[in-house]
């Protein structure tokens, strides 16, 4: 419709959705609460700071920059930006790695809301022209 999806796993970037644990550790994403992500403390660091910290850029990048030629030759590209990277353990048929399990499903859910999805776009365009 025009807009950036709201939803992370289906965003073209990612890395809005910071964890905090309970000792004030900030990581990348609730589905990377791991060393290897992990922002810094709200004890010794703001919140811009970190969310908006090169680290988090990268991240945020990674998920569209680590797409595998398979997806992004796909059709529905667009709508799904091969989801969540924590889902993304498969190969794709020629064998390249980081294929999302779940992207079988997700072209069939995808082309089955196609018709739908279309109408709701002209109707949407042709309430704007009133």
């Amino acid at each position: 419709m025009g807009l950036p999806a709201q939803r992370c796993i289906s965003a073209e970037f990612c890395g809005k959705a910071l964890a905090v644990e309970h000792n004030g550790d900030v990581y990348s994403c609730d589905h990377y609460v791991y060393p290897d992500y992990r922002l810094g403390n709200l004890r010794s660091a703001n919140w811009a700071e970190l969310a908006f910290s090169e680290q988090q850029i990268k991240f945020g990048f990674a998920k569209r920059d680590t797409l595998p030629g398979f997806c992004r030759r796909c059709e529905y590209l667009g709508l799904c930006w091969g989801g969540c990277p924590k889902d993304r353990f498969t190969r794709t048929p020629d064998g390249e790695p980081g294929l999302n399990y779940l992207c079988p499903g997700l072209k069939k859910f995808f082309s089955y809301i196609q018709p739908a999805l279309a109408e709701i776009i002209n109707r949407i365009h042709s309430e704007r022209r009133w």
